[in-house]
Formats: C-alpha cells, structure tokens, sequence
C-alpha cells in the first residue's frame, strides 16, 4: 500500500494517537533506511516540546543513602503498625532505587546505538549509502561506520569508520568539515573530496583521488599532521609512522566495489589476511617459501570461491577449501 507518511502522521505515532493501520504502514515505511534520519530528527522535535520526567538515578541514589544512614541511627519505635510502615517505605525505596539503577545501567549500555546509526557489512558482503548531507559511503566487507542521530550537519560533520569505506564527500554550503575518524590513531579532515580510507589489525591507509584532506595522526604520544594531494597514497606502520607516496592508480585501491581486486607484487601472506580479514577465512599456508611468494594481475571475483580458484591458477597451488578453513600448497 502506497501511502505519504507526513511528519504530522509521525508526530501523532509518538504521542500514541495513530490507529494499527497507520502504525503498520509507518513500519513499512521505516523499512527503507534512507527514511530513519527524517524519523529520529521528527523524534528529536517531538520529545523537545513534550517533556517527560527523567530521573537522574546519581541524585536519587544519594537521597537514598542519606534516608537509611539517617534512619539507622534513630530509635526503634515498638508499636508493630509503626514498624510494618517504615519497613514498607524502605521496601518501596529500595524497588525505585534498583529500578533506577538498572535503568541507568541499561543507558549505559545502549547509548552507542542510541546516539548512532551504524552500518555493518558481513563478510564478502559490500553496501552503499547516502548520508544527510548527500555524502555517498560505500562499505567494503567486514566493516562498520557510524554517524550521529542528531545534529549530524547542524555544526559539525564527524563519522566514525572501522574497516574499509570508499567517501564522495559533498561540500557544504557552510564550508564545514567532513572528519573520518578511527581507532587506528588517526582522522582524516576534508571539505569536498573522494578518497578511500583502510583501517583494520593489519595496518592503515588513505588513498586519495580528487581534492585535498588534512590527516590528523599521532606518532606515539607526539601529535603529527599531514596533507594529501590527488594520487597520493598514506600507509602507517604498526608504530603509526606515515609514509607518503604516489601511486599511478588511486582508483585501483577501491575497485573491490566493483568485485575487482588488484595485486601489484603482493604477498600471499598478505593476501591470506585479506581472505580472512574480508571474507572470515581461516587461512594456512604450508611453508615460507609459499608464503613469500608474490602474486600480481587484475581479475574480477563475484564471490570467495571464484577468487580462491582464480589464485590457484596464477601461482599454480593446491587450494583446499573446507566451510571457513582454507589450505594453500605447493602441488
């Protein structure tokens, strides 16, 4: 059923004035992900002008303690009624209390996914989306990206990636900034640009193909700064040392959203990582030797069968695939 979902119509939901049918068809319409934003944003609004009572479980925690500290010192009173009444007060605080207490427990546990929207992709799995601001992010496989629910835009654009994402950043109006940040130790800081961004166990890059960005890092404890121009290629070390250079195809680095993989003088130690990393493999390799062998060439894989197939050809292996344990040999 193909009815407009109104931001009156949502209002009413939130203050329970919708009927099944429209609560059904809301649903339906929440299943497109490109309609949450809009969703939570009208959340936001209606929550803003419709307070409700909030408890701050840190003072009613302390009032609590305070009442049994000032009630344990106080004389017993012998008439059982008195008593009976105390006891029930005590029993009654000390429910709210706990209830607080797990309250805020749970808040705390949940608030990642109540402050942002996270994308995931499972393994062999690549996703795209627009953000907002009309930012396009494309996912590559075992990866996770947030984004703020609220004010995402308003003063500030920050995401936050793990894994590897390809970014066509749009510029804004305001010149406000669009900031990538890792747990890899460092961020990437543009206006308005392509570039791709790798950040898993194994090391980091940034590759950059139109516009400029500033990479904020730290080295150790020491704070550092770079700039990237077009074709230029960010590695870091395992100590987060940088390593600026060129590379003749910036565009190589983000084909995998195309099923195309790219190996210019590659490891197969490195590219056993990159099957587990991207497809949840667990990879052996039976001696150094194999394991130091270099691969290169440019093929296109639809699925982890096709590329452990297309790897047997070019180097001339013995490859053993069991559910998620993979064996590479000489023949």
């Amino acid at each position: 059923m193909n009815t407009d979902i109104t931001k009156e119509l949502i209002l009413d939901n939130f203050a329970n004035k919708t009927t099944p049918l429209q609560r059904k068809q809301i649903d339906n319409w929440l299943q497109n992900t490109s309609n949450e934003e809009l969703y939570y944003k009208w959340l936001e609004e209606w929550e803003n002008s419709n307070f409700e009572y909030s408890p701050d479980s840190q003072v009613l925690t302390e009032r609590f303690k305070n009442f049994l500290n000032l009630n344990s010192e106080a004389p017993i009173v012998r008439q059982p009624s008195k008593i009976l009444g105390r006891k029930s007060i005590i029993v009654k605080w000390s429910i709210a209390a706990s209830i607080l207490l797990f309250l805020s427990i749970g808040l705390w546990l949940f608030q990642d996914s109540i402050i942002y929207t996270t994308y995931r992709t499972a393994y062999g799995e690549v996703k795209s989306f627009v953000l907002i601001d009309g930012t396009q992010v494309t996912l590559n496989a075992n990866s996770s990206f947030k984004v703020p629910r609220w004010g995402f835009g308003d003063s500030k654009r920050e995401v936050y990636l793990t894994g590897e994402a390809d970014f066509s950043v749009t510029h804004s109006s305001t010149n406000q900034k669009f900031i990538v940040k890792t747990d890899k130790n460092f961020e990437v800081v543009v206006l308005g640009t392509e570039f791709s961004v790798f950040a898993r166990p194994r090391g980091a890059n940034i590759v950059l193909k139109k516009g400029k960005v500033l990479v904020n890092y730290k080295e150790g404890k020491i704070a550092k700064r770079l700039i990237m121009k077009p074709g230029e290629l960010v590695t870091f070390n395992k100590y987060n040392q940088a390593l600026l250079k060129p590379v003749i195809q910036p565009s190589n680095f983000s084909l995998w959203k195309e099923k195309r993989f790219v190996f210019e003088e590659t490891q197969l130690s490195d590219v056993a990582q990159m099957l587990e990393e991207t497809y949840g493999l667990k990879v052996t390799i039976n001696n150094r030797e194999l394991a130091e062998r270099k691969i290169m060439g440019s093929f296109r894989a639809e699925n982890v069968d096709e590329l452990l197939y297309t790897i047997s050809e070019l180097l001339d292996i013995n490859v053993i695939r069991q559910e998620d344990k993979v064996q590479l040999s000489e023949k």
